[in-house]
């Protein structure tokens, strides 16, 4: 993975905060870190709000042509017989969704070449990607955290931004 070395490691609490196309085949993801603020009272007793503050680090994932992706509700998200790890980023070598990416597509590992299933766990999504190569990893400096790239959806650009 390129650029990988700043990504969180063990059980942290990532907030999905972008994911889209930015071209043709690539997938980017922004994710932030979320961390327990203040106690606060809920119908249910004391609780601590997960959410990112100004210390959180933000996180852009890119997959350069990928074969498959797909986003889960984690309330819903099965486990297959993988042992999952404590890491948010992990790479999986039998899967269900790599099986059904065998069986749906005609990648191969001989053409577009040997395929790697990629699992992100957020707090609220589990995001399974299959490409050839690793995502590029990096940290957003704070001046790019909510930017992104601009959608070429025509549509999607004029619900979001009736002038442009």
């Amino acid at each position: 993975m390129t650029g990988s070395a700043d990504f969180p490691k063990g059980r942290v609490s990532l907030l999905l905060e972008d994911i889209g196309e930015p071209a043709e085949n690539d997938l980017r993801i922004v994710v932030v870190e979320a961390k327990p603020g203040a106690p606060e009272m809920t119908e249910v007793g004391e609780a601590r709000p997960v959410k990112p503050d100004e210390t959180s680090r933000r996180f852009e994932l890119i997959w350069y042509c990928y074969v498959a992706y797909v986003v889960r509700n984690e309330s819903y998200a099965r486990v297959d017989g993988e042992a999952l790890g404590d890491d948010r980023l992990q790479i999986r070598t039998n899967s269900a969704f790599l099986a059904y990416v065998a069986a749906a597509t005609l990648a191969t590992d001989d053409y577009p070449g040997p395929l790697t299933h990629w699992s992100l766990y957020t707090e609220w999504q589990c995001i399974d990607v299959v490409s050839v190569d690793p995502p590029e990893i990096r940290l957003l400096p704070a001046s790019e955290a909510s930017a992104g790239p601009k959608s070429r959806n025509r549509v999607f650009t004029r619900l979001t931004n009736p002038e442009g």
